[in-house]
């Protein structure tokens, strides 16, 4: 062949290979190859999409369009609408998202109302009695979350090819099994759609599909970039590798490996259909778990680091420096920022209290660049309950931008069944079990009055009712509030806290019908005004029949007052609780005696990383010494005089001080609960039967080593107490209240 005919051909090739997108090293942004961004769901592990966009900044290689499944979405979508890989990052390494996703505000920010014995009651059932019983269709709501995407989201057009970056985001139909590419809309809940965990968080409706993670069926969506245009695919891929057979111990092990095989399988299929001028990128994450949100800013560098490493390849993608910055500038050119927030409204102005939520969600306004704080804020206006749903959006009204708070009222009763167990044992003689159950009817008008009733049965038994009825509409309100209570339960009366076995057992049993007037001061607790109205019996039912029965009236005036900004009920880490209540019982009120009592309680806990010192105080008097069982104080127990059983000593004066060290040894699987602790107690306290006798010197000490679990069932203790005396004792509770 001639010699003219192969220089020909050579030069052909060439000029095919140096015009080919994927070795094209152009300097003008009109002749680049257009590169898509394909990046995977993974949880936590999708941190690693901002490493990975990072190097691709750096590296000066432009986006031509973004496709996103679950947190690849969420990555994905924020960054195609211009927000900057800094504040993407912070979101990342600074967000609660163990909090965003338990749908929660800490325990010291809800409404006093419903803080007392929460979460003392394993299992809660929704009733509605048009509908039926109302089951979650996710262990998760995401409320909390569709705010916070709706705040990152606010100035996001309809159409998402009006972006800075055209992007789509990856969900499932979960009635058809079809994946569903979501191209327009609403962007914070398609970004929630495409992340909706089946079973775990509830699914999103859009178009009249009921939407799934996106990861069910496609995980990195290569084959959306390319119908998209992309001439070039750029996909990072971050799903969880399958388990060895020595993971596979446990059926969240066997169900997650299930789960994990899904989602490989139609990666694999997208791997299958990259080009020869894509590139895949596979960061390594080893520890890094889809549940590791404590190690996204390590996730981060793991990201940028494997895109690094393949700068080489990726470099034929890069534009000159100039090019690079008129292209982003074109491109963030088309993004909205927020601005600034000039007036809040709500659109129905009739709901009570709107006056003071408007004066809170106002005051947030003013830091709308602190977007977590707006969607944190209303997220705890809708937690109070009186809202069936609620979100905002910008509007503009006279050439003023504001933002508008949409709520749906409630307007139909909830009805609340909730149930409960408690167990506690000394391994001894001391066995008792009780079954809880509470129906609560709320919204019973439109100033949220509540109708309470409360069952528990085993060895002590209760029945309570209260009509709480709020005077006025705010978070600080007045209340007035009748109930009613029976109650009957054993005494075990000793004659020395070194006795074995007790000298009498009584059967207490005791009515008691209360008017209240009240002022509940929102999420920091509660003062009542009462009149007590009741009887009380106490009957023998072993030991000496010389001893008497007992008969008692009562009618008295109580002042009762409680504070409580504790994180914890029952394993109490932040915050502090105190409580105080007066009674004045006199013979013209229809008590059977002149009386008057005081019992107060303070608990104050300090942490300091994993370690927490906690302090308690206990003091409760009789001013005038009375022999009645059922106007008596108790002393004995775990953290109560360790050692001696349950209610051991009694008297008309106790007091008591705890010193209580706990350590979190374990975190455990949100399945199971929250941590486990490893402790020990001192204590020092006792019981005199008159207040001329109290006496530093009559102290007995005491002290225990004890684990404790913060369950789902309830809080678990295990504890060997020790007391002077040489007295020992083990202990065994579940869900009893024991701080």
């Amino acid at each position: 062949m001639p010699r003219t005919v192969w220089r020909s051909i050579f030069l052909a090739a060439l000029m095919v290979t140096i015009i080919s997108p994927a070795f094209l090293h152009a300097q003008e942004a009109g002749t680049h190859p257009r590169i898509g961004l394909v990046l995977s769901g993974g949880g936590a592990r999708g941190a690693a999409h901002i490493g990975v966009l990072r190097v691709l900044e750096e590296l000066h290689v432009p986006i031509y369009c973004i496709v996103g499944t679950s947190m690849g979405s969420i990555v994905g979508g924020l960054y195609s609408t211009g927000i900057s890989l800094d504040e993407l990052e912070q979101i990342a390494i600074k967000t609660d998202w163990e909090g965003l996703f338990a749908d929660k505000i800490p325990r010291q920010e809800v409404n006093f109302r419903n803080k007392p014995d929460w979460p003392n009651y394993i299992t809660s059932i929704d009733i509605d009695f048009q509908k039926g019983i109302s089951l979650p269709k996710g262990l998760i709501e995401g409320k909390r979350l569709d705010l916070m995407l709706r705040s990152l989201t606010l100035n996001a057009p309809k159409d998402f090819n009006d972006f800075p970056i055209p992007f789509r985001a990856v969900a499932t139909d979960i009635e058809t099994g079809n994946p569903v590419v979501l191209s327009h809309g609403d962007l914070a809940k398609s970004l929630r759609a495409s992340m909706a965990i089946p079973g775990a968080f509830a699914p999103v409706e859009i178009d009249g599909k009921l939407l799934v993670d996106g990861g069910v069926t496609n995980n990195m969506a290569v084959d959306v970039a390319k119908e998209m245009g992309a001439d070039v695919v750029i996909a990072v891929n971050i799903g969880t590798p399958l388990n060895t057979r020595e993971q596979l111990d446990s059926f969240l092990g066997v169900v997650g490996q299930i789960t994990n095989i899904l989602t490989n399988r139609n990666v694999e299929a997208q791997i299958r259909i990259l080009g020869p001028n894509d590139t895949l990128l596979t960061p390594e994450l080893g520890t890094v778990t889809t549940a590791s949100f404590e190690k996204m800013g390590e996730a981060i560098e793991i990201g940028a680091r494997t895109a690094r490493d393949a700068s080489v390849g990726l470099s034929r993608y890069t534009l000159s420096e100039d090019a690079y910055r008129s292209l982003r500038e074109q491109q963030l050119g088309k993004a909205t920022p927020v601005g600034q927030i000039e007036f809040v409204k709500m659109d129905q102005e009739s709901v009570p209290g709107s006056g003071f939520i408007m004066k809170l969600i106002t005051k947030s306004a003013r830091n709308v660049t602190k977007k977590d704080v707006l969607a944190y804020n209303i997220f705890e206006l809708y937690k109070r309950g009186d809202f069936e749903d609620i979100d905002f959006g910008l509007i503009e009204e006279n050439g003023k931008q504001g933002l508008l708070i949409k709520v749906k009222e409630q307007t139909v009763t909830a009805h609340t069944i909730e149930l409960g167990l408690e167990l506690a044992s000394t391994f001894q003689r001391d066995n008792s079990w009780r079954l809880l159950a509470r129906y609560q009817a709320s919204r019973l008008n439109r100033l949220g009055a509540q109708w309470r009733n409360e069952i528990w049965l085993g060895q002590s038994n209760r029945f309570y009712t209260e009509f709480y009825q709020p005077l006025n509409p705010y978070i600080w309100r007045l209340f007035i509030a009748p109930s009613f209570e029976y109650q009957n339960y054993p005494v075990d009366l000793y004659l020395k806290h070194t006795d074995t076995n007790a000298l009498a057992q009584y059967k207490v049993t005791r009515t008691n019908a209360v008017m209240d007037l009240g002022l509940q001061m929102g999420e920091y607790g509660e003062t009542r005004f009462g009149y007590v109205r009741g009887t009380a019996k106490s009957d023998l039912q072993t030991g000496i029949p010389q001893l008497p029965n007992q008969d008692n009236d009562n009618g008295a005036y109580r002042i009762a007052m409680r504070f409580d900004q504790l994180d914890s009920p029952f394993i109490p880490r932040q915050g502090s609780m105190l409580s105080a209540n007066y009674v004045y019982g006199r013979e013209h009120l229809g008590s059977d005696e002149n009386y008057e009592s005081v019992q107060t309680l303070m608990v104050k806990p300090f942490s300091y990383g994993d370690h927490t010192i906690l302090l308690r105080g206990r003091w409760e008097t009789n001013f005038d010494s009375t022999r009645s069982l059922s106007r008596g104080f108790f002393l004995g127990g775990l953290f109560n005089l360790s050692g001696l059983n349950q209610n051991q000593i009694f008297g008309n004066t106790v007091a008591l001080g705890d010193v209580i060290y706990f350590a979190r040894v374990l975190k455990l699987s949100k399945l199971v609960g929250s941590a486990m602790y490893a402790g020990a107690s001192f204590e020092a306290g006792n019981a005199w039967r008159k207040r001329s006798d109290v006496s530093s010197q009559d102290l007995i000490y005491a002290g225990s080593i004890f684990v404790a679990i913060d369950s789902n069932i309830g809080p678990i203790y295990i504890g060997l107490g020790h007391a002077e005396g040489n007295i020992t004792a083990f202990y065994f509770s579940l869900g009893s209240r024991t701080f």
